[in-house]
């Protein structure tokens, strides 16, 4: 009779520590007539470090093949601390969760995690790198804490305890214990030029259920709209560290506003919350906390401000400057999100990025005679609009490079030109004869010559011009060429001589006039000549 007391008071606790830990992992059991144990853990990354922690003995008789009353106990350094700080979980058999219900054991288990990571907890693991068998253990009670992953794994415990074989009449090891553990990968996107619901305006950009990214075009002072998203990863209430920012770059091409970042908070249906800084949910600093690089902005988190959120939404914007990349290369702007992937180490990070690009063109003139073999002609003026006869655009001569132009911005309207003037004579680079103009977005223009080079005649009609990448990659599309310079290529020829004007004009009138004047003029010498013959 006290034999089935034993026997069915050591099969409830097993069934209970089961329970205890069904909230935090997944155990399957297969018979093993051994007194070693294996863990199989699944699901989780290649390089991954997988920790298995005995926290309690079974306290089994190996002569009589037997568990024996008090079946479980905590391991020495365990109770240690269990006595300090879960006094009511003293004794091992009583720890369950019918007594302290799952929660309460989730929440043991973390605060136990943090407390074996930090030192004041002294076991030595048996480790195993990603999914696989972790074998040649003892019976016992399992801590399992995987580590430096991409993915914040939660601690998870497991049992492997002896179970009686009816069939065998023996008590039997049951092995491998299978886990699956939880965890949270956060992900980063970034967008450009959303519209207002959020999405990415086909200008380049690809939307697919868990990604967006892209690219778009732009024209030196334009400003452009950068969105960001990351979810929030799920740490152990318990952890040691909750690190957890996102850092932005912007290239030299890109001026931030910084008076326009706003940060929200996102909830599971989508609905946002404006966060603050003077509400402590973040902090602005300039270096990612990862390894101290430069950035525009960082914005670290208060992980115990935000963690009721799915994820976090940051908008901010910037204007196309002056020192924009023309073409292929393109003016990117990186984000990164920086988390602590080991909950455990306070060093731990891991990162993801993110990067969108925005392209700008030119247009390239090359100015010359209709000779058999064309020669640059320097000194043509120029003006380009949007549209046939149009309001010209404003320049800002490039000083060290004559012949060369980018758009001016708006607040440089004061000190630009609409006046292009061709390389001259002596032009650096390349540039007699040419006129180089950038920083324009994609579309149609029209060039207009305003002076011809002395001896040549003016065209007289714009020169449309367009600007095309339906791609976005920053080649700009000519016949079936793709240039990655960004620049249109335009022959400009002017010719020499007189050219008669088109019909119609005061030009005809006036020919017409000589004509009749030379004409009568003929006349009154032939008849004049004539009377004077017969005269003599």
């Amino acid at each position: 009779m006290k034999t089935c007391r034993v026997l069915s008071k050591i099969t409830a606790l097993c069934l209970a520590l089961l329970m205890a830990v069904s909230a935090l992992s997944t155990a399957t059991f297969a018979i093993l007539s051994t007194d070693k144990g294996t863990i199989t853990v699944n699901g989780v990354e290649d390089d991954v470090t997988v920790s298995a922690y005995r926290l309690m003995d079974v306290n089994y008789d190996f002569d009589k093949n037997e568990p024996v009353d008090p079946v479980y106990r905590w391991v020495a350094s365990v109770q240690t601390w269990v006595d300090a700080n879960y006094s009511a979980y003293r004794d091992a058999n009583e720890f369950n969760t019918k007594k302290v219900g799952a929660d309460a054991a989730a929440e043991f288990y973390d605060e136990l995690a943090a407390a074996i990571k930090g030192g004041s907890v002294a076991l030595t693991p048996t480790n195993h790198t990603g999914s696989g068998d972790i074998t040649n253990l003892d019976m016992g009670n399992y801590l399992i804490l995987i580590e430096n992953g991409m993915k914040v794994y939660r601690p998870s415990a497991v049992n492997l305890v002896p179970q009686w074989n009816e069939t065998s009449k023996k008590w039997e090891m049951t092995s491998p214990a299978t886990i699956t553990v939880k965890a949270s990968e956060p992900s980063l996107d970034k967008s450009i030029n959303e519209d207002s619901d959020g999405h990415p305006t086909g200008k380049g950009s690809v939307s697919t259920p868990d990604k967006i990214t892209g690219s778009d075009n732009a024209s030196i002072g334009d400003t452009i709209n950068f969105d960001l998203r990351a979810d929030i990863p799920q740490y152990p209430a318990n952890a040691i560290v909750k690190n957890y920012a996102i850092s932005d770059k912007l290239s030299n091409g890109l001026t931030l506003d910084s008076s326009s970042i706003k940060v929200y908070g996102v909830a599971a249906g989508g609905a946002e919350t404006l966060l603050s800084e003077e509400s402590g949910d973040y902090t602005i600093t300039y270096v990612r906390p990862s390894n101290s690089a430069s950035t525009s902005f960082t914005v670290n988190f208060d992980y115990d401000q935000i963690n009721g959120y799915e994820k976090v939404h940051i908008h901010y914007e910037a204007v196309l400057n002056e020192n924009a990349v023309i073409g292929s290369a393109g003016n990117p702007n990186e984000a990164y999100l920086d988390y602590s992937n080991n909950p455990y180490d306070a060093n731990s990070w891991n990162s993801k990025a993110d990067k969108v690009t925005v392209y700008t063109y030119g247009i390239d003139v090359t100015k010359t005679n209709k000779n058999t073999t064309p020669t640059p002609l320097p000194g043509a003026e120029f003006e380009l609009s949007k549209s046939s006869g149009g309001e010209a655009l404003r320049f800002i001569a490039i000083s060290d490079n004559e012949g060369v132009y980018r758009l001016a911005k708006e607040n440089e309207q004061g000190s630009s030109t609409t006046v292009l003037i061709v390389g001259g004579e002596h032009a650096a680079n390349g540039m007699k004869g040419k006129l180089r103009l950038v920083g324009l977005d994609a579309g149609t223009y029209y060039l207009k010559e305003t002076k011809a080079p002395a001896g040549y005649n003016k065209i007289s009609t714009p020169i449309e011009i367009t600007i095309a990448d339906s791609d976005y990659d920053g080649g700009v599309e000519v016949g079936e060429e793709d240039l990655v310079t960004g620049l249109v290529p335009v022959t400009v020829q002017n010719s020499q001589g007189f050219e008669l004007p088109t019909t119609g004009g005061i030009g005809t009138v006036l020919f017409t006039a000589v004509g009749v004047a030379l004409m009568g003029a003929g006349l009154v010498l032939f008849f004049l000549n004539r009377k004077r013959r017969k005269a003599e």
